[in-house]
């Protein structure tokens, strides 16, 4: 009983621990029952000296490496019992929940439901395109590990922690229930994990990568009413902003006009169409780790992405616009729709073009009083037309995927799963592989996910549901920022006139030699909860059996 002591504020009591042990052993020992009985002989050293052969278990003893006494995760002593050969094995379990309560209180350490371990087809013994039902997991070299604390000292040695594992393990672990064919709409299967893994895309690479796209969406200007400027429904817009589709953002500058006259105009309706982009590579260059307690998501964040250039249409004039003349996501590519264009469309190099559609300007400001007055300014509005390129434009995306959407886990590593009273670094793990008291999973080699390419084009700005952040007021306040320092300008004092009394003025947000460059100020996301491609099950059944 004293032995036991260190794991009573586990999650399992001594019967429990007994029953695994006991179930442990009687593996390694079915496994090399003779289906005969014979009498043994006995042996000369002569004899022994010409015969060869592997003993059917092994053991071993790893000292402390420190004091002995526990004082840190490698100060223990290790006895390990293991049996020299491999076991095959094909198993389902549809729940399989370990450590609930216990040291680590409500919840559970380990909580997977529909679980299936199998062979990997392609992999090892089991042929490509096989069914994971026909294949088995391969476990090398299966041992049992105990963890002694004060080992050399029979007044207060310890028991503190068991070891089920494997030096290398050969499978494919699925978990979760998804419709046949398809991905399930709700992260299911894995709930926590409690462990160290990492996760990489490819053999002899720790990144991971993948390619995303993007929905095109329409960012609205202000539609407050006139009298209003466009200031009550027009959100503030600073580098924090986060919102919904379909809020409205306010877009102002200034026109510049002959005789010093400044008129003021902010966006009071309309807007213009953010294009969407497809198929952009991204990169993680630092390893993505599980590490820790009851781990619910997988927090992934890419270098930044490069996206291409946004061409909104191109104009003859400032003062004699016809670009953008009508909404919508995306722009014919032939036709004369911009002619004597400055700036080619669409344009070579990874660019996107899209309509930006005309918008209502509301003057709230005109400077000095006598011009302005003569064109009954401030208060009238005019139609504006944007135009231009938005150049550099990257982002900064964080992907928080909850564990319940990964469901295809090829292993090849060895594999350890342990319950400890306290923090023990077991012999063979990484030196961040430092097993936390309760339940804990560990693998020492990389979990190869392959590409991640979410399943569906991402929403720029959409609900909370899926993304946290929304790119449009970041896109705004360049364009804003853009305003002030290259204002419009007309040249002549009668088209200036015509252009505030209902008007048209083209605004070009940019040009080749004054580029609207975003390089410095990357779009922040973070989406939540992606359906990724490759993580599509495959049924570990036979037949029409549901679970087996």
């Amino acid at each position: 009983m004293e032995l036991w002591a260190g794991l009573r504020s586990g999650a399992m009591n001594t019967l429990k621990v007994w029953t695994i042990l006991k179930a442990m052993l009687a593996v390694l020992l079915l496994s090399v029952t003779a289906p005969s009985f014979a009498v043994m002989q006995a042996m000369d050293d002569q004899a022994l000296s010409q015969e060869t052969g592997q003993a059917a278990f092994f053991t071993s003893y790893n000292g402390p490496s420190g004091s002995g006494t526990g004082a840190t995760p490698s100060d223990f002593g290790f006895f390990t019992l293991g049996l020299n050969g491999t076991v095959q094995l094909n198993t389902n379990i549809q729940h399989l929940q370990l450590g609930c309560g216990g040291v680590n209180g409500p919840g559970c350490d380990i909580d997977i439901s529909n679980a299936s371990l199998s062979g990997n087809p392609g992999v090892g013994s089991c042929p490509a395109g096989a069914s994971p039902a026909s294949c088995d997991a391969v476990l090398t070299n299966p041992f049992i590990q105990l963890a002694i604390k004060n080992p050399t000292s029979l007044s207060t040695r310890q028991l503190v922690g068991f070891n089920l594992g494997a030096q290398n393990a050969v499978g494919l672990l699925q978990t979760g229930s998804q419709p046949t064919g398809s991905l399930s709409s709700s992260p299911n299967g894995i709930s926590t994990i409690s462990g160290y893994m990492q996760v990489q895309s490819a053999v002899g690479s720790s990144n991971l990568t993948g390619t995303v796209s993007t929905l095109p969406g329409f960012m609205n200007g202000c539609n407050a009413s006139v009298n209003g400027g466009g200031g009550a429904a027009c959100q503030t817009i600073d580098a924090s902003a986060t919102a919904a589709a379909g809020t409205q953002y306010q877009i102002k500058g200034n026109l510049n006009g002959p005789l010093g006259v400044v008129a003021g105009f902010v966006l009071v309706n309309g807007g213009f169409w953010i294009p969407g982009f497809t198929g952009v590579n991204f990169n993680v260059s630092t390893p993505t780790i599980v590490n820790g307690n009851r781990i619910t998501q997988l927090t992934v964040n890419p270098d930044p992405i490069t996206l291409p250039n946004i061409y909104l249409g191109n104009n003859q004039g400032n003062d004699s616009c016809n670009c953008n003349l009508s909404p919508g996501p995306n722009q014919p590519t032939t036709g004369n729709n911009y002619p004597n264009s400055a700036l080619s469309y669409p344009a070579s190099g990874g660019s996107v073009g899209t309509q930006g559609g005309p918008v209502s300007s509301y003057v709230n400001s005109c400077s000095p009083g006598f011009t302005c007055f003569l064109a009954g300014q401030p208060g009238g509005t005019f139609t504006t037309y944007m135009y231009g390129l938005i150049s550099g434009v990257t982002a900064k995306v964080a992907f928080n995927q909850p564990l319940g959407y990964m469901h295809v886990l090829p292993i090849n590593s060895p594999l350890s799963l342990s319950l400890q009273s306290q923090s023990v670094l077991w012999p063979g793990s990484p030196a961040a592989d430092v097993a936390q008291p309760g339940w804990w999973l560990g693998m020492s080699n990389p979990i190869i996910l392959g590409n991640l390419v979410p399943s569906s084009s991402i929403n720029l700005c959409t609900s909370a549901a899926s993304s946290s952040t929304c790119a449009y007021p970041q896109i705004a306040t360049a364009v804003n920022a853009y305003l002030a320092a290259n204002p419009p300008t007309s040249s002549s004092l009668s088209t200036l006139w015509a252009i505030l009394t209902n008007g048209t003025l083209g605004v070009q947000i940019s040009t080749n030699a004054q580029p609207l460059n975003m390089s410095g100020s990357p779009i922040a996301l973070t989406l939540n909860g992606l359906q990724l491609n490759s993580q599509f099950t495959t049924s570990n059944c036979y037949g029409s059996l549901k679970f087996c």
